[in-house]
């Protein structure tokens, strides 16, 4: 199986990956003996690809697990589990026609109609939109390069605000390369604070007390491949002098690393990396919360999927100092989400919200001074999973819009 597994990455390297026949299995493991078989298939470098939770070795007894097989290793999969005697339900049928789906939303054209937030863009595009809004909008937004990737991709930032010196709201989106929503909510967002200024009074009030640097794209590597390579890349593109390339960046920061949840293995997808903040995204990040310390009052990183929102601790079952102060922002903020489309989120510390993971950004943001600190885990609950189609771009923005109102005003109206 190993000989067939290391051809099948070879082969993956030289052409786009299609994901034809391949399934996304939910399992329901009750017994040890069916943890026992989930970290047997995923001991297989590119057997399994686990979507939630990240690896095999964060499987838990009764926790559902989503995982990713390709076509040609099904049958002897479910051979396995029905041997096993554990319960799976197919939760993708077929990839392919899941991703060429979710190009639901018919083109505009730009130049009649503007930029759309509508759809999903690619790395370039969302480069040039981010020059575009600043130069549009001199007084509010400022354009800079937050850092070099590992290959050299200029790193996005935003400032938005009346004044760069106010208390900071640091958002970044798109650490794991293929959550294609997290950037485009980064792009909704800036949108929003930009063209609602003078507008909304709400936005108005936040715009001109609060500088918010928003990171559109931080995984630029990474979120570029996933355009024109492979949809499912989730970690940076980093060479690591074998088959298996990338690090995942927020197993890479300085909060634990290489502590539980993260892998020693460059063929993870959860491999922690060579060093302690290897990555070029991972020391940009780390700088800036460093050089601003005890001026970021707010911290928030976008990802999917799930619904839920985490708060530090991740790398150990250990509270918080503000645990109470953290849970109720994020009731709070799940509570305005919920009332707009009835989505419902979940919220609790990353220990026991989703799983122990060591080496975020969250927790690193938190132990640095950042006086909140939240993960938040996007649309769906796994209907879709990482291949949400654009169409449910525009009501996810819209709905998130209304738990950051809650945290923006928190931190305005209680931490300045």
């Amino acid at each position: 199986m190993k000989f067939l597994i290391i051809l099948s990455l070879a082969a993956l390297a030289l052409a786009k990956v299609r994901f034809d026949g391949h399934q996304v299995l939910s399992l329901y493991p009750t017994t040890r003996e069916h943890i026992d078989l989930i970290k047997e298939f995923g001991s297989y470098d590119g057997f399994a690809d686990f979507w939630s939770p990240d690896s095999a070795d964060l499987a838990h007894i009764d926790q559902k697990i989503d995982v990713r097989f390709r076509k040609e290793s099904l049958r002897i999969v479910k051979k396995k589990l029905e041997a096993a005697g554990m319960s799976f339900e197919v939760k993708i049928a077929d990839m392919q026609p899941l991703i060429d789906s979710q190009f639901d939303v018919p083109r505009k054209n730009k130049a009649l109609f503007g930029y759309d937030y509508d759809v999903y863009h690619t790395y370039d595009e969302i480069v040039q939109w981010a020059n575009d809004v600043a130069n549009q909008y001199p007084l509010l937004a400022k354009y800079e390069k937050f850092g070099d990737s590992y290959e050299g991709r200029e790193i996005p930032r935003l400032t938005l605000g009346t004044s760069a010196s106010n208390p900071i709201v640091l958002i970044d989106c798109g650490i794991h390369a293929r959550e294609w929503i997290s950037p485009a909510f980064c792009q909704c967002y800036v949108n929003r604070m930009l063209s609602q200024y003078g507008v909304d009074t709400g936005v108005t009030a936040a715009m001109q007390s609060l500088t918010f640097v928003v990171l559109p794209v931080l995984n630029a590597d990474g979120y570029a491949y996933s355009h024109t390579d492979d949809r499912m890349w989730r970690k940076t593109r980093r060479d690591n002098g074998g088959f298996c390339k990338g690090v995942d960046p927020n197993r890479n920061f300085d909060a634990n690393w290489a502590g539980p949840g993260s892998s020693a293995s460059p063929c993870s997808e959860t491999y922690y990396g060579p060093s302690v903040a290897s990555e070029p995204l991972t020391q940009a990040l780390q700088n800036f919360v460093l050089s601003n310390k005890g001026n970021i009052k707010a911290y928030i990183t976008f990802h999917s999927y799930g619904q839920v929102f985490i708060y530090p601790y991740s790398y150990a079952v250990q509270d918080a100092p503000n645990k109470a102060e953290l849970d109720a922002v994020a009731a709070n903020s799940a509570a305005a989400i919920e009332s707009v489309n009835r989505k419902a989120y979940t919220y609790g510390p990353g220990y026991e919200s989703m799983y122990l993971a060591a080496g975020g950004s969250d927790d690193f943001s938190l132990d640095q001074g950042a006086t909140l600190s939240y993960t938040i885990e996007l649309r769906d609950t796994g209907r879709y999973g990482f291949l949400l189609p654009e169409s449910q771009i525009a009501d996810s923005c819209t709905e998130t819009y209304e738990g950051m109102d809650v945290i923006t005003d928190y931190v305005r109206n209680s931490l300045i």
